[in-house]
This record gives structure tokens, sequence and C-alpha cells, in this order.
């Protein structure tokens, strides 16, 4: 008998971290089951011919993500976080420059009433689990039926919630709780717990990565322990598998550059930290030109895949600098959201990673993906050539709950000055092996698993709960 899973596919990252792995492959293979995938309108035909299988249908999924009552309770719920990346956030979103228009009193003003809402919820967020519960049982009995078109039409036998952050994962979760279908939540990332969500919904079951992020979900989340399986983290089994590494030289060629010379890998973290990385590639530039870096080199921009430049942008860089650069990303449509990281994307990532000799980011999981390939790192913590308040400054990312526990293991240069990032950029090309020990403990408590089979895991958890 064919049991069906349903499937928002709620973030480009879901599709990259799961659609393209082990896990789908062998659920999609297994004659059994039959995969909805709900995805945007505007991406429906995209995913029919990405993922053309006899198994797997492709579908709209309902447009909950602009409700204003969605809104309000993701609101409701990421104020009510009580963490340290919560204050720092609340704070950076009161004072946060922007343009020629930075620090002025109209502006400040005009955040100054989300802020007190933010504070308030804050406030109501320190008394726990009752709160918690309480805005659970509040989004539980609410009216809206956004899903129910699509229970009627597939009429699933498991609901599998793929982020446990988006208004369509809550919103499919709520309705299948209403239908008495099974439910199966899956922990987007490693900052989850400490700034997105506290679990409007519980999943019948929770698939967690690690065992830090069960703790987590115990700890933030009030979820059963008994109740969450560890499967390490699916997108990293490339990584552990080598999966697609080509040949230094064969790299090199495609990319451009010269294998004779040693690789910096750049990776942009995102929006947050955009003109601080603008202008510390220009310093890393200046240090190459002045000869203050001791090596030949290359230098690989990598853009933010959720904020990619354009390839005009990208462009105009490598020729300002003579940097390499390839987009992280294929673009299918218009808007922010209109990409995705195709098997071409996957490969240029593991390449950029295996080949790399220094790997510099900013707040990204570049952190954790290069000790997987064992590369010196070094984490930005000055603002480039200007110095912003500490709300908007470089220096406040590692303050961030998830990343603060990084620094405390170790195995990551922290550099707060240009002399200190350029000093560790020589120190790395001329010994890799320093922190070499701080990398490895990275690997241990930030992957679980290193044996290259997390999709398995996750695959066979889906296959067993959809056939209790």
């Amino acid at each position: 008998m064919t049991k069906t899973i349903l499937i928002p596919v709620s973030s480009n990252f879901f599709a990259r971290n799961f659609l393209r792995s082990e896990a789908f492959t062998l659920l999609q293979k297994n004659v059994s089951v039959r995969i909805v995938l709900l995805t945007d309108e505007s991406k429906v035909a995209y995913y029919k011919r990405e993922f053309n299988f006899p198994n797997v249908l492709v579908d709209a999924v309902p447009k909950v993500r602009e409700s204003l009552v969605e809104k309000i309770f993701q609101f409701v719920e990421q104020s009510s976080i009580v963490t340290n990346r919560t204050r720092i956030d609340h704070q950076t979103a009161l004072w946060r420059m922007s343009g020629e228009g930075r620090g002025k009193t109209t502006q400040f003003l005009s955040r100054l009433p989300t802020f007190i809402m933010r504070k308030t919820f804050r406030l109501f967020g320190r008394f726990g689990s009752p709160w918690r519960n309480f805005i659970r049982l509040v989004y539980s009995v609410f009216s809206s039926r956004d899903f129910a078109e699509i229970f009627e039409k597939y009429n699933p036998d498991l609901a599998f919630a793929p982020t446990l952050v988006f208004a369509e994962d809550y919103s499919m979760l709520r309705e299948a709780k209403r239908r008495g279908v099974r439910t199966v939540g899956f922990v987007f990332s490693w900052d989850t717990f400490f700034s997105k969500t506290f679990l409007r919904v519980f999943p019948d079951r929770l698939l967690a990565q690690t065992s830090k992020i069960k703790e987590q979900a115990v700890k933030f989340a009030d979820y059963d322990e008994k109740k969450v399986e560890i499967t390490g983290i699916v997108q990293y089994d490339r990584y552990f598998k080598k999966q697609a590494v080509l040949k230094r030289g064969d790299f090199f060629k495609k990319i451009g550059g010269d294998p004779c010379k040693k690789l910096i890998l750049y990776a942009f973290s995102g929006k947050a930290g955009l003109k601080i990385d603008s202008d510390v590639v220009d310093i890393l530039h200046s240090a190459i030109s002045n000869g203050e870096i001791q090596e030949k080199t290359e230098v690989l921009l990598r853009p933010y895949p959720r904020f990619d430049f354009s390839q005009e942008k990208l462009q105009k860089m490598k020729d300002r600098y003579g940097f390499l650069g390839e987009s992280s990303t294929t673009e299918i449509g218009a808007g922010k959201s209109e990409w995705e990281m195709n098997d071409e994307a996957l490969s240029l990532l593991t390449n950029s990673l295996a080949h790399a000799d220094i790997v510099i980011s900013m707040y990204s999981t570049f952190f954790v993906e290069a000790a997987i390939w064992d590369k010196p790192l070094i984490a930005i913590a000055f603002d480039g050539h200007q110095k912003y308040n500490y709300w908007n400054s470089a220096r406040r990312f590692f303050d961030w709950d998830h990343l603060k526990l990084l620094k405390a293991i170790g195995g990551i240069k922290l550099v707060k000055s240009k002399k200190e990032f350029v000093d560790s950029i020589n120190s790395y090309l001329k010994n890799p092996a320093l922190d070499k020990e701080g990398r490895r403990k990275i690997v241990e408590e930030q992957c679980e698993y290193t044996d290259g089979f997390s999709g398995r895991r996750v695959a066979e958890a889906l296959k067993n709960f959809l056939c209790k």
C-alpha cells in the first residue's frame, strides 16, 4: 500500500540540504512512498523538471507566508525567545544604520514602537513554558484552514515540516493535528532555537542534527527529549564522502585560477555584514598588492546564496581586484528567494572548500563546513574601513549564542583589526596545521556524525514513522 508524505519546500536551503541528498534519493526510490512537494507557484514547473520521478508530485503551496495573522504569531514567537542573540538583534533593529540617513532621529523614532513591542514580549518570554504554551494554545485554535484543500486533495499519511520556522510549516502542522495525520519536524539550522522558533506546534517526532540541538529543543522549546531522533547533518554528507571532488588543476582551470598559488576563499556571510565584507575584501586586495601577504595567492569570492550578488556586481569586483568569483546559485526567477543550488552549484561549493588553503568569513556555517575539510579559519570581527557602534559592528556576531559556543571550542582566529587579519593569513599560509585540534573539536561537537550517512538516517526515520 502506497503511503503519502506531504512536504512544503519552505526554504531554498531545504531544497539544497534535502532534495539534493541521499535522504530524498532513498525516499523517491521507494515504490511504496509517494512524495508531494509544495513550492511557490512560480517554481512548480522548475521542481517538476528537476525532480521528475514517478512517485514525486509537485503542487503550489498555499500562500500563507504573507498572512497578517501568521506574521503576528511569528513576531510574537521570535520576540519571546530570551537569548543573547535576540537581545542583540532587537537592539540592532532599533539602531540599524542605512544609507545616507544613518543614525537619523526620525528613523530611530519610527522603529521605537516595534522595539518596545519586542521588549514587552521578551518580558513575557521570561515566564518560560507557561507563556510559550499559552501562545501554542492560541495558535492551535486559530480558525485559518489554508491547508485544508491540500489535505483533501492528497490525503497524506505523514506531514513533514522541514524547517519549523516558516508559516507554511506551522500552518500545515496545525491542519495535520486537526485531521489526526502524523507529523515529523526537522530542525532548520544550528541557530533555530536561539532566534527563530520555540515550536508553535509540536510535531509528533523531531529530527535534530546533533545532541546540542536536541538539548536546545528541550531547553528553549519544551520538547520531549524522548521524541527526538539525532540524524547528523545531511548536507555535509557530500563532504565526508568527498563527493564530486575534482583534481586541484581541473578545479583551478574551471574557475580561471593558478593552481600553483595558495587559494584564499572569502565567503560572504549575508545581508547583515555585506558592507563590512566589501570593505574587508578591499583590505585583503591592498594587503596582497602591497606585499603584506607573503605568499602568492588567488582569492575566490563566494557570495552568500540568499543574498547573492548579481552577475554584474560580482564581475565588477573581479575586474576591480583581479580576484576569482563564481555565482553560488542558479537564478530561476525574480526576487531575493528566486534562487536554487543545483548540482553544479553544489560541486562548486564542495570544491571551493576542498581546494582552499584558508577560509575567511564573518558569521556563517562555513566555519563548520571548512573545519570538516581541516581548513584554517579566520573570522572577521572588525568593521573594515569603518568603526560602527556595537549593534552594527562585526564585533557583535560572535556574541550570538551559537557562535559564542563555537568560539569557546577554539580552532578559529577571531581577528579584530587589519593587522590581526593580515598576520593571521600569513601565519596560516606558513603553517596550516595551526589550530588543527580546535577544528577537529568543531567537527566533533557541531556535526555529531562524520560517516556520510546522515541522509540515510533521515530517510529511514521518515519511512519508519510513515509505516507505523
